[in-house]
């Protein structure tokens, strides 16, 4: 299989699944998308995503979103009107 070697920053990975920043940053906390922190020290880490991890969280959240086969709801039991005598 063919493993690929593109990376996504932080802000590309928002900006493909169309989200803020910070909820790509807790989905990789999270791990719900696999990502690897880069550098040390003083400075902040900095995350990428291989495009493969990326296209796997797509794969599993568009699995989950799919709907199940329709089922045939019954009608609500209609009960008759009191009447008053």
């Amino acid at each position: 299989m063919h493993q690929s070697l593109n990376f996504y920053t932080l802000q590309e990975v928002a900006d493909i699944l169309r989200i803020h920043r910070e909820s790509a940053r807790s989905l990789i906390a999270k791990g719900e998308i696999k990502g690897m922190s880069i550098g040390k020290g003083q400075h902040r880490r900095k995350w990428r995503v291989s495009q493969a991890a990326l296209e796997d969280f797509i794969r599993r959240r568009t699995e989950q979103s799919q709907p199940g086969p329709k089922t045939q709801r019954s009608k609500p039991e209609v009960k008759p009107k009191r009447q008053w005598v």
